[in-house]
């Protein structure tokens, strides 16, 4: 059984992690076009290169924000000509999204920035076995239960 002690030393590493990670997205990044792109702008462009002609409220789910939001975001994205808006052919209500040469551009770029990062994080970790990667999805569901949980409690 874990102590006290060590629950709460687990916690400090955490929050340091997010304290990095906060710090990381805020600051934006050029992913290949001359566009310094946010951390929200990066992932929303992942999400709608690997869901081809996703739709908005689609979007919104993959993403977890409002579908208010995600209008915003793909405003600001489109303006930098990154993402276009189109018309679904069977249904003329429903808008879909496509990634721009430079959203494509972009969503390389980031897709070559994961891959250092997984490869050093790897070269850290060394050969993780079964158990170990599922004790490690375990402690970061945990995780985000209790954030979940506090979040809705916060109103």
């Amino acid at each position: 059984m874990v102590t006290h002690a060590e629950l709460m030393n687990i916690s400090a590493g955490w929050i340091r992690v997010l304290n990095i990670m906060n710090e990381l997205e805020s600051s934006p990044r050029d992913f290949g076009t001359g566009d310094l792109l946010h951390c929200s702008e990066i992932h929303t462009l992942m999400v709608i290169g690997k869901n081809p002609d996703v739709n908005v409220t689609n979007l919104a789910t993959l993403l977890g924000i409002s579908k208010s939001a995600i209008s915003q975001m793909i405003t600001r994205l489109a303006r930098k000509g990154l993402v276009e808006r189109y018309k679904c052919p069977e249904n003329e209500k429903e808008t879909k999204l496509c990634l721009t040469p430079r959203g494509t551009i972009a969503f390389l770029g980031h897709e070559q920035h994961h891959a250092i990062i997984f490869t050093r994080m790897q070269e850290k970790l060394g050969i993780m076995t079964t158990e170990q990667y599922e004790f490690l999805i375990r402690v970061f569901h945990a995780i985000e239960e209790t954030a979940k949980e506090f979040k809705d409690s916060q109103g």
